[in-house]
């Protein structure tokens, strides 16, 4: 039955195919050409739109430095023909404004120093003097540019090592990490200069070191200063470490002269770990094992050995016993 109503519905001739096509082809010529007339006669009319121009600032004061990001743009309203305003929108990328700082008076709320705004209805000259003939300025936004102002010193400021390392368990570091120079004149705000007292360099991930490390190093910007170098030596030195033993003898703080004081046993031993460079520093004459008299509580028998003057550079230590027995008397 399907078969017999295809056979009975009429087949289009191919020159009444062909003839269509030509029709169709020939509409859509003419009405691609219409469109484009249209267009045309579309951007011979003037509009009004805004385009967003960026901002660049030259001149500046040499007293006086800005805090902060300086506005970066401006939306100027404008009037121009279609074929303007499309090249801008897109291709043509706009020139930025300048702004000679120097030369702007600028509002001072309460008369702060410090602080100060700008009324951009005040500025169309200069900008109107460095827009495109074929623009028409009509109106600027913000109306309001705000800035903060400083004044400009100079600080040496030390710098501070951000490593993240681990040693090898044979090595210590022998004496710490040096930075050449350990310094840096920066320049900026007076408002963050007064508190800083350090610039920390990047931080770097050493991982494990299992030998002498020496590289260079970049300084940490902080927005609005200026470094007088960017980078600096950095050199960490291993050097295998031993232990040292030593019998202490066990001093008395704060004892009356009419006391005398007895402790039991009356010498301590004190074991540390210390690299080789510093082995002959460590001397039992230096390092002080004690007790306080002070510290003897009614009805007790011990008292709390305490160790004083342990070196610096001693990486652990350790001492036994940490509380002994004692006998006093009266002289």
């Amino acid at each position: 039955m399907e078969n017999g109503f295809l056979q009975r519905w009429p087949k289009v001739p191919e020159g009444r195919k062909l003839q269509f096509r030509k029709k169709v082809l020939l509409f859509s010529v003419f009405l691609f050409i219409s469109v484009f007339i249209w267009f045309l006669n579309a951007l011979s009319k003037n509009y009004t739109t805004e385009i967003e121009f960026p901002l660049s600032y030259v001149d500046f004061p040499e007293d006086r430095v800005y805090i902060g990001q300086l506005p970066k743009e401006l939306t100027l309203r404008v009037n121009a023909h279609g074929y303007a305003i499309l090249r801008y929108n897109l291709f043509r990328k706009p020139s930025p404004i300048s702004f000679q700082l120097s030369a702007i008076t600028f509002n001072r709320p309460g008369g702060d120093n410090s602080r100060g705004y700008l009324l951009t209805r005040y500025m169309r000259d200069q900008v109107t003097s460095q827009l495109p003939p074929e623009l028409q300025l009509l109106d600027l936004k913000p109306d309001t540019l705000f800035f903060q102002f400083a004044r400009s010193i100079t600080k040496k400021v030390k710098i501070v090592p951000d490593l993240r390392f681990d040693v090898d368990n044979q090595f210590t570091i022998r004496d710490g990490i040096s930075l050449v120079p350990d310094s840096v004149v920066v320049t900026g705000p007076d408002l963050i200069l007064d508190t800083l007292r350090e610039v920390p360099t990047v931080r770097s991930e050493l991982g494990q070191l299992s030998k002498n490390f020496s590289d260079k190093v970049r300084l940490k910007k902080i927005p609005d200063l200026e470094y007088s170098l960017s980078r600096v030596d950095c050199n960490i030195e291993l050097e295998r470490y031993t232990e040292v033993q030593l019998n202490l003898s066990i001093g008395v703080l704060n004892l009356p002269d009419t006391i005398s004081l007895q402790t039991f046993p009356s010498r301590v031993k004190f074991t540390c770990n210390v690299g080789l460079s510093k082995f002959d520093r460590v001397s039992a004459n230096l390092i002080r094992a004690v007790v306080d008299y002070e510290e003897i509580e009614e009805g007790s028998r011990l008292m709390d050995v305490h160790i004083q003057n342990a070196p610096v550079y001693l990486l652990s230590y350790d001492y036994y016993p940490k509380t002994v027995e004692f006998l006093k008397s009266r002289k």
